[in-house]
């Protein structure tokens, strides 16, 4: 499946769960269903909420679609094994965000060990030039540097700027309020704006 096909059925699931019985439900309260009755539907449900999000993260770090997807399903697989032991009391945004970066570079060191015993090894060059914002920093620079922030402030970052959610929105999924959520972004913003600053000479 390409990466078009496997945005399109991320889509299709998201319309499914976006005004069924799930859509009022917060992560945790999904995450408990799924780990009390192996419920699929609720799983589904979190992997239609976040799978933008987290598809997004895979494709910054791995170019080919195979790649991308494969990390994909191996992030919601790391959910899958670790739902009975992981606590949350929000959202697991933040926490996928950081599992999928980790997946996705461990998977780009195996595709340049694959290529490198193919004899078909990759133009690092090329590739670090693609995707790069008026900084000339890249998407995967990007992710880095989110995975690193503090979990307060990766949360409300993740929610409102990659998976498109209001302040309001964010608040009331991390219950606190908006001043909160306010505070944590522009303290997440100003790390990354420093961490992502061009280097001067």
């Amino acid at each position: 499946m390409g990466r078009a096909h496997l945005g399109d059925a991320i889509r299709q699931i998201q319309r499914l769960f976006s005004n069924g019985p799930f859509s009022g439900l917060s992560d945790a309260s999904l995450l408990r269903q799924f780990v009390s009755s192996r419920d699929e539907e609720a799983f589904a449900a979190l992997v239609a909420r976040h799978g933008p999000m987290v598809l997004s993260v895979c494709q910054s770090v791995l170019r080919e679609a195979r790649d991308a997807e494969d990390a994909f399903q191996a992030t919601f697989l790391v959910l899958v094994r670790r739902a009975h032991s992981l606590w949350i009391d929000d959202s697991l945004g933040g926490w996928l965000h950081r599992v999928a970066y980790r997946v996705a570079i461990r998977a780009s060191a195996d595709v340049a060990r694959r290529h490198k015993r193919e004899g078909t090894e990759v133009d690092i060059d090329a590739i670090s030039s693609q995707d790069r914002n008026a900084n000339g920093h890249s998407t995967c620079e990007l992710h880095e540097e989110i995975a690193r922030l503090p979990e307060s402030y990766r949360r409300a970052v993740v929610l409102c700027y990659l998976e498109g959610m209001t302040q309001v929105q964010a608040a009331q999924e991390l219950r606190c309020g908006e001043a909160t959520i306010r505070r944590r972004l522009a303290g997440g913003s100003e790390r990354l704006r420093s961490t992502l600053a061009p280097t001067r000479v």
